[in-house]
C-alpha cells in the first residue's frame, strides 16, 4: 500500500501567541498525526516536521503589553505548545521553531535573494497604515474598518467576514488598530518588496515562463485531487475569481529575520534598517528550516535533509512527495505562495553566498524544489454552535480536558467530528455519544467480553480454532477500507469503518452465544473464541492510528507489542493472554451538565 518514495508530513506552524485550542487540533495537527502514524505502520519512509512560528506584530504588541522581550515571549509560549502537542501524542520527528537562527534566517534571506534574482520580487513605493499610538506600521491583519466592498464594519484588513472578498487594508474605511477603535490611523509612505503572483492568474505561456513547468503541473494536478473545499478557494475564489497580483514580503518592524543588505550579486538593497521579512513569507520556510536542523542535529547528517525537499534531475521518480495539513484559513498560502516561493527562485551560481558568507543552501544547479502533492486543508471546527474564541473565553482549556476525558476518548470523537470538507463542531452531548456508544458499548466491550470469556472458561490461552472464510473477508475489509480512508484523508469515514467492523464483531458473538455453546460443546465454543480473538487482535491494529494509548494497552492485554505493521497477524493456538482490563471509560451526564454550564459561565 506504500509509496517508496520519501514523504514529507507538515502540520502548519501553530503562532507562537497563545495556547493551541482544539478548533486548531481538529483543523491540522491530529490529522496529520494520523495520517502519519497509519504511513509508519504501512512501512512508508515518513518524515513529520511541525514548529512554532514566532515572528510578527501580533507578537510584539503582546509581548509590550506584558513588559517581556520578544524572546522571553515566544519561548514561553512555545513551551506551553509543545506541552499540548505531547499530551496530544502527536508523533513529530522534530519540532523546531523560527527564532532558531542558524539555519532559518540565512535560509529565508536565500529564499527573498534567489526570487529577487529570479525576477518575481517588485520593489514598490506605497502608502502604509501607521498607528500613532504604537509608533509602527501595522500588518494588514492588525488594522480594522470599513469594507469598501460590501460596507461591513469591522472588516480586517486582509479579508471581510461578511463578503469574503481579499482587501487592501489601506483602502478601508476609517482603518484603526484592531481591538482599538480610538487608535486611528495613518497613512505614511515606505518601501516594500512584494511577490508577484500575476502570471499565476494569466495564460499558461506567462506562467511557465514565469514559475515553469513543474510548477504548471503541480497547478494541474491540485485542480485534478484537491479536496473540494480546497479547490473552490484555490481556484474559483482565488487564481481566477480575485485574479492574483502581488502579495508584500517585507515589512518595517523590529522583530523578524532581517532584510539582507545586498542581493546576491553584491549590489545594496538601499537602507534595510528596520526592514524584515514579512512572517508569512518567513513562517513556511520554517518547515525546511526544521528539516536542516533534524538532519544536521539530531541525525547527524547535515545533507540528509535534501532527501524530503530537493528534486534530482534525472531522478523524478524517487522524488519526495510533500504534505501539508493545514487549516482553512492557511489554504492560500500552502497551495499558492509558498508554491511560488519554491518553484520561482533562480538557479545558483559558483559564486553565490549567503549573507554570512556560507555558500548558498537550496537546490544546487539543475536541482528544484519538491512541490505539494496535497494539502489537505480542514474548514472551521466550532464549540457549541460557536467560533473558538479565546478572547472570548469561548474555547476548552487542553489540560481540564485532558483530565478529565483522556486524551484516547477526545482524539476519538475530535477524529469522528473533523471538518473535513465543510465546518463541523465540537460538543459535549457529542464527545458523550461518541465515546460511550462507540469506544464503550461497540469496541471497548467487546473486547473485554472476548478477553474475559477466554480468562474464565479458557484458561487465558488463545483455544484451537482458524477463522472463517467470512471473518478472515471481513478482516481484510477493515484494514483494506479504514487504511484507503487514511490515504485519502477522510479520516471521519476511518473511524466509520473501525465502529462498523466493531458492531459486525459484536454481532457475531452474539450470534454464536458462547455462554451457551460452552455447555453443550467446548471444543465448539473454543473455535467460537479463537475467531473473536482474532478480530480483537485485528481491532488492536485498526485503532492504532486514532488512539494509541488505548490500542497499546490492548494489546498488552493480549501479551503483544505495540503494533509496528499495518497488517493482521493472527495469534497460535495456546498463546497465553495478558490480563483483561478496561478499554474505555463512560462518561456520566453530569459531567457533560456540568462543564457544558462552565462554559456559557466563562463566555
Amino acid at each position: 500500500m506504500s509509496d517508496a518514495r520519501p514523504l514529507l508530513v507538515t502540520a502548519a506552524l501553530p503562532y507562537a501567541n497563545g495556547p493551541v485550542h482544539f478548533g486548531q487540533i481538529a483543523g491540522a495537527y491530529l490529522p496529520a498525526d494520523i495520517f502519519v502514524r497509519w504511513h509508519r505502520l504501512a512501512g512508508t519512509e515518513v518524515l513529520f516536521i511541525c514548529g512554532t512560528d514566532e515572528h510578527g506584530v501580533a507578537i510584539t504588541l503582546k509581548a509590550e503589553k506584558e513588559q517581556l522581550s520578544y524572546q522571553a515571549y515566544v519561548d514561553r509560549w512555545y513551551a506551553e505548545i509543545k506541552r499540548t502537542f505531547d499530551a496530544f501524542g502527536f508523533v513529530f520527528d522534530h519540532f523546531s521553531r523560527t527564532t532558531n537562527k542558524d539555519p532559518h534566517y540565512p535560509l529565508s534571506q536565500e529564499f527573498f535573494l534567489r526570487l529577487l534574482r529570479a525576477g518575481r520580487l517588485v520593489k514598490r513605493d506605497v502608502q502604509q497604515l501607521w498607528s500613532p499610538k504604537l509608533k509602527r506600521f501595522l500588518a494588514d491583519r492588525y488594522v480594522q474598518g470599513r469594507c469598501y466592498v460590501c460596507g461591513h464594519s469591522p472588516a480586517r484588513g486582509d479579508e471581510c467576514p461578511k463578503c469574503g472578498t481579499w482587501l487592501d487594508a489601506t483602502k478601508l474605511g476609517e482603518p484603526a488598530a484592531a481591538g482599538d477603535p480610538s487608535d486611528r490611523l495613518e497613512l505614511r509612505s515606505a518601501w516594500q518588496y512584494e511577490l508577484d503572483l500575476a502570471p499565476i492568474s494569466g495564460d499558461e505561456a506567462g506562467l511557465r515562463a514565469a514559475y515553469g513547468q513543474p510548477f504548471v503541473d503541480y497547478l494541474a494536478a491540485m485542480r485534478e485531487r484537491s479536496k473540494p473545499n480546497v479547490r473552490a478557494t484555490m481556484f474559483d475564489k482565488l487564481i481566477e475569481g480575485e485574479r492574483l497580483q502581488s502579495r508584500p514580503i517585507t515589512r518595517d518592524l523590529p522583530w523578524g529575520v532581517p532584510l539582507p543588505a545586498k542581493d546576491l550579486d553584491g549590489h545594496a538593497l538601499g537602507d534595510v534598517t528596520g526592514k524584515v521579512l514579512y512572517v508569512w513569507f518567513d513562517a513556511p520556510i520554517g518547515y525546511v528550516s526544521a528539516t536542516i536542523e533534524w538532519a544536521r542535529d539530531l541525525r547527524k547528517q547535515p545533507e540528509l535533509w535534501r532527501r524530503w525537499w530537493i528534486v534530482r534531475p534525472g531522478h523524478e521518480q524517487e522524488a519526495p512527495r510533500l504534505v501539508h495539513f493545514i487549516g482553512k484559513d492557511n489554504i492560500v498560502f500552502h497551495t499558492i505562495v509558498f508554491p511560488a516561493m519554491l518553484a520561482g527562485q533562480a538557479a545558483p551560481e559558483p559564486d553565490d553566498r549567503l549573507p554570512d558568507g556560507r555558500p548558498l543552501l537550496g537546490p544546487r544547479e539543475g536541482e528544484r524544489w519538491a512541490l505539494p502533492e496535497a494539502v489537505p486543508a480542514n474548514e472551521f471546527y466550532n464549540l457549541e454552535g460557536r467560533k473558538f474564541s479565546t478572547s472570548d473565553n469561548w474555547m476548552l482549556d487542553s489540560p481540564r480536558m485532558l483530565e478529565l476525558f483522556g486524551v484516547d476518548a477526545l482524539r476519538w470523537y475530535i477524529t469522528s467530528s473533523m471538518p473535513e470538507t465543510a465546518d463541523t463542531q465540537f460538543t459535549f452531548a457529542g464527545l458523550q455519544a461518541a465515546v460511550n456508544a462507540e469506544l464503550c458499548d461497540t469496541l471497548g466491550n467487546y473486547c473485554a467480553r472476548t478477553l474475559k470469556f477466554t480468562a474464565q472458561h479458557l484458561s487465558g490461552r488463545v483455544p484451537e480454532g482458524e477463522l472463517s472464510p467470512a471473518t478472515r473477508e471481513r478482516i481484510a475489509a477493515a484494514f483494506r477500507d479504514v487504511g484507503e480512508a487514511i490515504q485519502r484523508c477522510e479520516f471521519r469515514r476511518a473511524t466509520q469503518a473501525v465502529a462498523e467492523f466493531g458492531r459486525w464483531c459484536n454481532k457475531l458473538f452474539d450470534d454464536h452465544a458462547p455462554w451457551k455453546t460452552r455447555k453443550t460443546d467446548l471444543a465448539a465454543c473454543g473455535r467460537q473464541i479463537h475467531e473473536h480473538v482474532q478480530c480483537v487482535v485485528a481491532l488492536s491494529v485498526l485503532l492504532a492510528p486514532f488512539v494509541p494509548g488505548a490500542a497499546k494497552r490492548l494489546r498488552a492485554m493480549l501479551a503483544l507489542p505495540e503494533a509496528t505493521a499495518w497488517v493482521f497477524g493472527p495469534l497460535p493456538a495456546g498463546h497465553a493472554l495478558g490480563e483483561a482490563g478496561i478499554l474505555f471509560a463512560k462518561i456520566p451526564d453530569e459531567v457533560i451538565e456540568r462543564e457544558r454550564a462552565a462554559l456559557g459561565a466563562r463566555a
